[in-house]
């Protein structure tokens, strides 16, 4: 037996054993991760009926929107039914201001929307 022949073996296993090893990002399940919340800016508009926010359809697609959203800011958090709208900007929310009275927030604030 030739010592140098197990070394060149058991260095060519090491290789192949490392090339098994996935990287730590798809250990920790980080991969595509879902987004579950977004800052957006909400808008004053009347026509909208208290108790529903007006979402773009990208953003519902994004957030994996059913039927409901959390609207959160300062600590205040508002459980709304969704209406889905094409023409809204992907990073705006239209609500009523009822609603946005009941959240003490103004026109074009931002707020943190969550899926529920």
């Amino acid at each position: 037996m030739n010592p140098e022949n197990t070394e060149e073996e058991k260095k060519s296993d090491i290789k192949s054993l490392v090339s098994i090893i996935p990287p730590a990002s798809a250990l920790k399940g980080r991969e595509k991760g879902v987004l579950r919340e977004k800052r957006v800016k909400v808008r004053k508009r009347p026509e909208v009926k208290s108790g529903t926010v007006l979402v773009s359809s990208k953003l519902v697609k994004e957030l994996s929107v059913k039927n409901d959203v959390e609207i959160s800011v300062k600590g205040k958090k508002l459980r709304l039914k969704v209406l889905v709208q094409d023409s809204l900007p992907e990073i705006e929310i239209w609500a009523s201001p009822e609603d946005m009275l009941k959240l003490g927030i103004e026109d074009n604030s931002t707020v943190t929307l969550r899926s529920v």
